[in-house]
């Protein structure tokens, strides 16, 4: 009977610790990214009455005979399952659509969590809302590329405030320039002007049709200029002339395209190869499909002061077609812009934290970093939602949302906690009967023993 009064203070004491992990559980069932636990019960020693025997010729074996002595804990098991997120309309928060843990940093420790309440302090550090630890990834470079195989580092952005002036290097145009466009010519001097064959070496383009269009441009100190482009087609000859080339009744021939580009809207400087002094003519060809033959780029040099480098750029024009449409030529890209302040940012599914600056300009910023553990159960829990490698966990893999079987990034989300109302209560009910069974236990040996010694009388 004493046996049996001690395995039920096994059953009683196990069952109160089963009991303290579900109130845990129920405690946190809004904690974000709180992962729930479970426990294990095993049977515990058994004492021998009788062991085993084996079977004769005479007689057969007998098996063996043993006596329990209670229960004990088998594990506390973490149940890491993902867990519904729900929005918040907070940039900065964010949750995890799949495997993988925030990684944060505090004093040289490393934590890892499923928690994504983040935001930005004021010196720019990327840090959890809860206790300031620092958001790991990788920074971007100057050019807004960002390398995920270098090792991660903890996520500021103070030096990325604002970005500093680009001179153009590049431009593209694409569009369509209308193959029905009236033809232009060029006049003489006399009195009255007649019409002759255009020159492209040095003649204005007049009595046709003509598609303008313009784009800024930048120098290295940030300081704008507009350039201006104007295509048109003309005819360099006439079916009927005369000897001073003039025409009276001839038609025009020999058409073609030409691009002028100049920093003066009225293009009324003098065609030659400097586009600071005067206007640069480019003859275009096409084939018969429309599509443009060449010169498929022009590169372009705006002379500046002494106090910064010319502008230097390429103009791609290989996207340019001509059929029977309206014109819709326009420069839809060039890189230059001037010094811009962060007023805002994004953050996309694989983690990528993406400025948005006063000048028009977008660049990358960061990316948040994920890990991923080969026993993830094995995590060490450390309380606000934390946890830290143990030797059972695995060493962390470090890497980025999407890639390498990482989850993707929810942005404007959080993580809800994985616990299940409705399973706990049931625990609740299952472990507070195996409570009570194990007390009558104990009532039940005590009124034997009591029975047992009221023999004396």
């Amino acid at each position: 009977m004493m046996r049996s009064m001690y395995s039920a203070v096994s059953g009683l004491k196990n069952h109160q610790t089963r009991m303290d992990v579900i109130g845990n559980n129920i405690a946190n069932v809004n904690t974000t990214g709180f992962k729930k636990s479970r426990v294990v019960f095993k049977d515990s020693l058994y004492q021998s009455l009788q062991g085993a025997s084996r079977a004769t010729g005479d007689r057969g074996g007998t098996n063996p005979m043993a006596i329990g002595l209670g229960m004990t804990l088998s594990s506390v098991d973490q149940i890491h399952t993902p867990s519904t997120t729900t929005y918040t309309n907070k940039t900065t928060d964010l949750a995890i659509d799949g495997n993988g843990y925030f990684v944060v940093e505090s004093a040289g420790e490393t934590f890892y969590s499923r928690a994504g309440n983040f935001d930005f302090d004021e010196w720019g550090n990327f840090v959890n809302t809860s206790n300031g630890y620092r958001v790991m990834g990788w920074m971007a470079d100057k050019d807004g590329i960002i390398d995920t195989v270098k090792e991660c580092q903890a996520i500021d952005i103070s030096a990325l405030k604002s970005v500093p002036p680009n001179a153009t290097t590049e431009m593209r145009f694409t569009g369509n320039l209308n193959s029905n466009i009236g033809v232009n010519y060029a006049v003489d001097t006399s009195d009255p002007p007649k019409p002759k064959a255009f020159n492209p070496a040095s003649d204005s383009p007049v009595g046709g049709e003509a598609v303008i269009t313009s784009r800024d441009v930048y120098d290295e100190l940030g300081n704008k200029h507009i350039v201006y482009f104007r295509f048109f087609k003309a005819g360099t000859a006439f079916s009927d002339t005369n000897s001073n080339d003039q025409v009276e009744d001839g038609e025009l021939s020999d058409i073609k395209w030409y691009c002028d580009i100049s920093l003066d809207p009225e293009f009324a400087d003098p065609v030659g190869t400097d586009i600071a002094a005067n206007t640069v003519r480019q003859e275009l060809g096409f084939d018969l499909g429309g599509y443009l033959t060449g010169p498929k780029s022009i590169n372009i040099v705006i002379e500046r002061t002494p106090e910064t480098n010319d502008i230097d750029f390429d103009i791609d024009l290989s996207r340019l077609t001509q059929w029977e449409s309206k014109s819709t030529a326009w420069a839809e890209y060039q890189d230059g812009y001037t010094m811009g302040s962060l007023t805002s940012f994004t953050i996309g599914q694989d983690g990528t934290i993406q400025g948005v600056y006063d000048n028009g300009t977008t660049k990358n910023l960061a990316r948040v970093a994920l890990a991923n553990f080969q026993n993830p159960s094995g995590l060490t829990q450390t309380g606000n939602s934390l946890f830290q490698v143990s030797n059972n966990s695995g060493d962390p893999l470090i890497g980025a949302p999407g890639d390498e079987g990482m989850g993707a990034v929810l942005p404007s989300s959080l993580e809800m906690s994985n616990v299940d109302l409705s399973e706990e209560f049931t625990d609740m009910i299952v472990t507070q009967r195996g409570f009570q069974a194990n007390s009558r236990i104990i009532t039940t040996s005590d009124e034997m023993l009591q029975e047992l010694v009221n023999l004396k009388r």
